[in-house]
């Protein structure tokens, strides 16, 4: 940036560096790290002093922190994405045979001493002063930069800071696009989360979630009170999914998320699983068969038939039936376990002949488990 009514001798920049140095204070020790020689390099790290950067392009990301001074001369190529400096941001000249240093701080919402910079300035001249603004992953910035100005008479330069206006957006990404919950027993549930995340500089608005499936429905998942769901930059959702198959073999579903993220408004998940076929022992059917009488028992939701008394007596020798015959199965008889579900299904299938021992809405089911326990027994 030319201007022909300043002029400052490179005598004066030489000492306002050293005066700069000075300000370290006395006794004080810093690892220092100079950058020179067409040297390229990355800073994501902590550097326990100061950064020189003289004909080298250097990169500077999250989570670097400078804690002491930043200082750029001829030639520099310093890029700022992320990171923190704790004194200062000196851009300087100290080599006219070589080009003006470039320094460019990439964010947006940039503001000088707090007073917010007009959209789209492209650079600036600061003299201790106090540059803010936000980073393009929506960490916020803060540190003091001072330009040098240069040259004499007829070649005077302001230096400038360099502003590389992010656009503002959101930026939805999920942890997986593609979710297998496996083998999955039929009749059982298995839970997974999924996690959708903001990774731009601007608030993200989840608009709707919904899954797509066949007719059978297998995937759930646990819905939201309220939409739509805003979340800020930086954050995350964790949505919990449900996968509980109804049939054997594969099953597929697609869980899409629609948001305010403008270049990918619709994301979808593919969900799949495999629904298989549990193979209970005897005695575990047995056991399943037994817990089921007695929460229909302590339910209601079967009764003896008969009037009061003979319906009690009749609910309670179906239940000593029951208990006989598991008995026999433990004992390992297993014929005549065999032989005793015969006789107690035939008091519980709804035929009039022989009558019927018990009644109820869950009589239909106990008949199902009984009759499925003695096909066990037929076929083992």
């Amino acid at each position: 940036m030319k201007n022909n009514t300043i002029t400052t001798s490179q005598k004066h920049v030489a000492a306002f560096l050293i005066a700069v140095l000075l300000c370290i204070g006395p006794g004080m020790t810093y690892a220092d790290i100079e950058f020179a020689g067409g040297v390229t390099a990355l800073i994501d790290y902590t550097v326990d002093g100061s950064i020189w950067v003289y004909d080298a392009n250097v990169t500077m990301v999250d989570p670097a922190h400078i804690l002491g001074f930043v200082i750029t001369g001829s030639g520099a190529v310093l890029d700022v994405y992320g990171g923190q400096i704790d004194y200062l941001m000196l851009i300087s000249m100290h080599d006219e045979t070589l080009p003006d240093g470039v320094v460019t701080v990439y964010g947006t919402d940039f503001a000088v001493d707090g007073i917010p910079v007009e959209p789209g300035t492209s650079e600036l001249f600061l003299q201790y002063q106090t540059l803010s603004g936000v980073y393009e992953d929506g960490t916020p910035f803060s540190y003091i930069v001072d330009c040098v100005i240069s040259g004499n008479a007829n070649y005077i330069y302001y230096q400038t800071v360099k502003l590389g206006w992010v656009a503002s957006e959101p930026d939805i990404e999920v942890s997986q696009y593609d979710y297998d919950f496996g083998q999955t027993d039929i009749g059982t549930t298995q839970y997974g989360v999924l996690s959708v995340y903001n990774l731009g500089s601007e608030a993200l608005t989840i608009q709707s979630l919904a899954l797509e499936q066949e007719q059978d429905i297998q995937f759930a998942f646990a819905p939201f009170e309220v939409m739509p769901l805003t979340l800020a930059p930086n954050t995350f959702l964790d949505i919990e999914i449900a996968y509980n198959p109804v049939y054997e073999g594969p099953a597929l579903a697609v869980f899409r998320v629609v948001s305010n993220d403008p270049d990918q408004p619709i994301v979808q998940v593919a969900l799949s699983g495999t629904g298989v076929s549990v193979v209970l022992s005897p005695s575990q059917q047995m056991a399943q068969l037994l817990d089921a009488f007695d929460v229909a028992v302590e339910e209601n939701l079967i009764q003896g038939v008969g009037n009061k008394q003979s319906a009690a007596n009749k609910l309670e020798t179906f239940s000593k039936m029951l208990t006989i015959a598991d008995e026999l199965l433990t004992g390992g008889y297993d014929e005549e376990a065999l032989d005793a579900l015969l006789m107690i299904e035939a008091k519980c299938d709804g035929d009039k002949s022989p009558k019927d021992f018990i009644e109820g809405d869950a009589a239909a089911d106990l008949n199902a488990l009984i009759n499925e326990l003695i096909n066990t027994l037929l076929t083992q």
